[in-house]
Order: structure tokens, then sequence, then C-alpha cells
């Protein structure tokens, strides 16, 4: 689009100053505003990235943990959303059924969806 014969008053979007665009498209006062603005949409899409992936990296456990059918203490933790402090205290308590293979304490998956069906 051509300059136009007219004056059109606009606001700058990234100063928010009052300035005078000879074409009817122009958003920024001056080419300084336009680079600042496009630096500051360049970094909100790299933070955006970034919140993805990490949004990403910790969804990823737990969905391996969901198709697990024998968890560990601390994947029942993670997996409820509690300490495994909380986990042994259920075990304690004989609301969770478990089994240990040598040294390990293991709990099988039916015994969480068991424990969600009774309440």
């Amino acid at each position: 689009m051509t300059a136009s014969k007219y004056a059109f008053p606009k606001i700058c979007v990234f100063c928010q100053e009052v300035f005078v665009a000879r074409k009817s498209t122009t958003l920024y006062c001056t080419t300084s505003c336009a680079s600042k603005a496009y630096k500051e949409n360049k970094r909100q899409e790299k933070v955006l990235e970034n919140k993805e992936e990490i949004k990403s990296k910790l969804i990823a456990p737990v969905v391996q943990i969901q198709a697990r059918e024998v968890l560990s203490v601390n994947e029942v933790g993670l997996l409820l959303g509690v300490s495994r402090w909380t986990v042994q205290r259920m075990l304690k308590s004989n609301k969770i059924q478990s089994f240990t293979i040598g040294t390990r304490r293991l709990i099988l998956r039916e015994e969480l969806d068991n424990l969600f069906k009774t309440k």
C-alpha cells in the first residue's frame, strides 16, 4: 500500500504515544518501536515454548507411571499427588495392601483402584 495524502492520527502499539501515520496500516511510531516490539514478541514466543517443554517433561513421568501395573511407594505418591510418607501411613493403616520383593515394597495398581472404589 502506498503512502496516502491523508494523515491518520494513531497510537503506537508499543509505546502508546500518539503519532501521525501516512498509511492506514501503520502500527508503530518509529522503526525503533517496531524493532523493540518484534524483539518482545520473539521473547514471548521463546518463553511460551519453554513453558510447554517444561510442562511436557513434567507430565511424561506421570503418563508412564499410569500405564504400569506394579508401583513403588514413591511412584504411588507421585501418582496420587501426596508424599511418600503419606503412602507409608496408608500402608501401615492397611488402607493399601503391598508386597515386598527383596527390600522393595511394591503396590499393585488394582489396590489403588480399589481404594477409590470403596470411597
